[in-house]
């Protein structure tokens, strides 16, 4: 390559490739064999060689000796003698290793290696002594760059605890670390002028009065309602992540229910967390019930309206404490904001909760609870409290953001802090389940990883991207496998003391099936019109897409086979974010693959399950809502299934039994409506549902009577816009 090539190359490299800088420099400089610069031999010292390489007489050049000969290592080419194999690698810049000497996969790595050597630094020569003089370069270039940094720029973080569950982040390059690097250096001179320095950790001045502590107080149940919320907490709501000790949390309502006791500020979020706590066990407190008779359906459907507003008056009353547990922004702020996120789940997942598990981050970050924990002034258990509620946090909130299509609070980068360890005098949750939920959520982070890349990716790079997750879900499979078997993880028996614990982390990890393969399944029949798909490549594309979008349906029937023996055993919670979002989730990749497959008697006992099995868990307009969207899918799937003349689904549609509870949710509305002049909106313009009628004319959009139109796969991650085109085309 001539000085001129070299220039453009590095050129570039600096332009798109920053990095590359060190590299560049030292290959462009580097005296020796590989270069083209400074290597050529006096006269007096070239002498004929004994034998002749065929490349050189093929040529008719002089060879200059050596195997492989000077001649054809300093001009990059393949060099061979008489006798000898031509080597397969025809590259200019292929190494000099033999094929014999290596395996074929070791060979193929090698070559990958050098590809992307080449792509980087152009055609530089790669022999073993060329690449270990620039291995040398980089690594005493590297050594003195950081030795040289370490001395200049480094700045270390400090958290500093104010109290014992309040501690300040000083946060790395920012103003408060500069000035305290600053006043260190005159620390001396300070001391001399006998300055007190005023501390300043929290704005004090703007907290409330305790005396609104006592006010709330008003709205506690009798002691014994408190302690059955609390436990209902524990049992049905804290599954496989931490929220806070049944020890502490007790010891806290005991407080609450003493005369004796005065309130600071440092008091407003225990509070806050009490009453979020039984506000949620309100949620799930009808899971102690027993399955309700027929003749007793109604007091049962009234029972669960009045326990909905008995929480909602715990919900209110924290929530007037809010702006104060804001101020005080300790770890146990960090709780309040876990609880009332979990009190939200069921009513608004994406929007209230997202925005709760956001301030339960902040809460974190501001404590330096996402940073490993230096020095001793803090003890042992307020670590691991720390490090609990701060994975709790992390994991919680990018499970949400994933399934919802929003952006997470902190990269993962940012994060050093230490792993929750496995503490007996931690009663709940199970340790094996913690850690196990945890990377589940993990697995799915870099499952949504792979699956942004396809939107933004060059189109030879989506084979690429397809069998990464072929190996992810390899991966997945074997780790899930080596979980323990009994009483943990993977135990399902009905008798077993972790049944429900167990079954949800089962339901985290079909669920990664289904989002890593619902998005491919409309992507084969997505191709333009008269397009012809030939070759190997588009064969093995498509046989790796047909595996995900089967484990994908399989997950699906697998999700509601658990929840019905959930149903079975112990009943469906309707407060429980993770049983009502596998169930819909099951049910949309069900309606989808219905298109596909057309009348598929699976299919169709799988659906009609999982819509019984949703009915269960309504509980709020929420889930009022989801369930009526499904339901007018299913409507539309099954009008455009059905044969012509059949009236099977209508009669089917007529023939569905309306609950008491509706009947009486009906009658409420009316009531509202009565006595109100403009009467209620039923469907906004900007709900889904406003263009889903589902009848005998079809829907009231005509564009969606279309239904493989209708199901595009964008639906599967939010704003997921890769161009499905690209799969029909994919090569190795």
């Amino acid at each position: 390559m001539t000085p001129k090539a070299w220039l453009s190359r590095a050129t570039y490299l600096l332009d798109y490739h920053p990095d590359s800088l060190l590299v560049v420099t030292i290959v462009f400089m580097t005296p020796g064999r590989g270069s083209n610069h400074g290597t050529k031999r006096k006269r007096g010292e070239r002498r004929r060689a004994s034998l002749a390489c065929e490349t050189c007489r093929k040529q008719k050049e002089k060879c200059e000796g050596g195997q492989p000969c000077w001649r054809c290592q300093r001009l990059g080419r393949p060099c061979h003698f008489q006798g000898q194999p031509i080597p397969t690698t025809t590259s200019p810049c292929s190494s000099s290793v033999p094929v014999a000497s290596v395996s074929r996969d070791e060979n193929g790595r090698i070559q990958s290696l050098e590809h992307i050597a080449r792509h980087f630094l152009g055609d530089v020569p790669l022999d073993k002594e060329n690449i270990g003089r620039i291995a040398d370069k980089l690594r005493s270039s590297t050594d003195t760059t950081l030795s040289e940094t370490a001395l200049d720029i480094n700045e270390s973080f400090d958290v500093h605890f104010v109290s014992n569950n309040m501690a300040h982040y000083s946060g790395e390059f920012s103003h408060w670390n500069f000035s305290q690097k600053l006043r260190r250096k005159m620390s001396c001179q300070i001391d001399r002028l006998d300055s007190r320095v005023k501390e300043y950790w929290r704005p004090t001045q703007l907290q409330s009065s305790p005396e609104i502590i006592v006010e709330t107080m008003k709205h506690l149940p009798p002691r014994s309602i408190a302690d059955f919320l609390v436990a209902m907490f524990f049992k049905y709501a804290e599954i496989n992540s931490f929220y806070m000790e049944r020890k502490w949390i007790e010891e806290k309502v005991a407080l609450c229910y003493s005369s004796t006791n005065t309130y600071t500020a440092i008091d407003f979020p225990w509070v806050c967390s009490v009453f979020a706590v039984l506000a949620i066990g309100t949620q799930v407190a009808h899971m102690e019930d027993q399955k309700p008779k027929p003749d007793s359906e109604i007091t049962e459907e009234l029972s669960l309206c009045s326990e909905d507003s008995v929480g909602l008056v715990f919900y209110h009353a924290a929530c007037k404490l809010i702006p104060d547990v804001l101020l005080v922004a300790s770890h146990e702020s960090v709780q309040v904001f876990l609880l009332l996120a979990t009190y939200s789940l069921p009513v608004s997942t994406g929007g209230l909760a997202y925005t709760y598990y956001g301030l339960a981050m902040k809460m974190a970050i501001q404590n330096g609870m996402h940073r490993k924990h230096q020095g001793g002034n803090c003890d042992s258990r307020t670590v691991e409290v720390r490090n609990r509620l701060f994975w709790t946090a992390y994991t919680v909130e990018k499970y949400v953001s994933i399934m919802h299509g929003r952006p997470m609070s902190i990269a993962r980068s940012e994060i050093n802090a230490d792993m929750p360890r496995d503490c007996p005098s931690f009663e709940s949750p199970r340790f094996a389940n913690l850690t196990a939920f945890h990377t589940l959520i993990s697995y799915l982070g870099e499952v949504s990883e792979t699956l942004a890349q396809f939107k933004r990716c060059p189109k030879r790079l989506l084979s690429e991207y397809l069998e990464r997750l072929i190996r992810l879900r390899t991966s997945i499979k074997q780790w899930w496998d080596s979980l323990p078997a009994t009483e943990e993880c993977r135990d399902l028996c009905s008798q077993g003391p972790n049944f429900r614990q167990n079954s949800h982390l089962r339901l985290c990890y079909l669920l990664i099936y289904v989002y890593m393969g619902r998005a491919f399944i409309f992507v084969d029949d997505r191709k333009e019109p008269g397009e012809v798909v030939t070759g190997t490549g588009n064969d093995s594309g498509r046989a790796r897409r047909s595996i995900l979008v089967d484990d994908c349906v399989s997950s699906a029937l697998d999700i509601l086979n658990t929840l019905q023996s959930l149903s079975d055993h112990i009943g469906l919670c309707r407060a429980s974010y993770n049983e009502f979002s596998a169930c819909r989730a099951a049910i949309l990749v069900i309606l989808a693959e219905s298109l596909n497959s057309r009348k598929s008697q699976r299919l169709q006992d799988g659906l009609h399950r999982g819509m019984d099995l949703i009915r269960q868990m309504v509980g709020g307009s929420s889930s009022e809502s989801e369930i009526s969207y499904l339901e007018s899918i299913e409507a539309a799937i099954s009008q455009l299934l059905a044969a012509p003349g059949d009236d099977s689904v209508l009669a089917q549609s007529d023939q569905i039994p309306t609950s008491a509870y509706s009947k009486f949710k009906d009658w409420t509305q009316s009531l509202k409506k009565d006595k109100s002049t403009s009467g209620n909106v039923e469907l906004s313009s900007f709900s889904p549902l406003a263009h889903l009628t589902p009848g005998r004319e079809g829907f009231a959009n005509l564009e969606l009577n279309d239904m493989a139109a209708f199901f595009d796969p964008n639906w599967a991650n939010g704003d997921f816009e890769f161009d499905t085109y690209n799969f029909s085309s994919l090569s190795r």
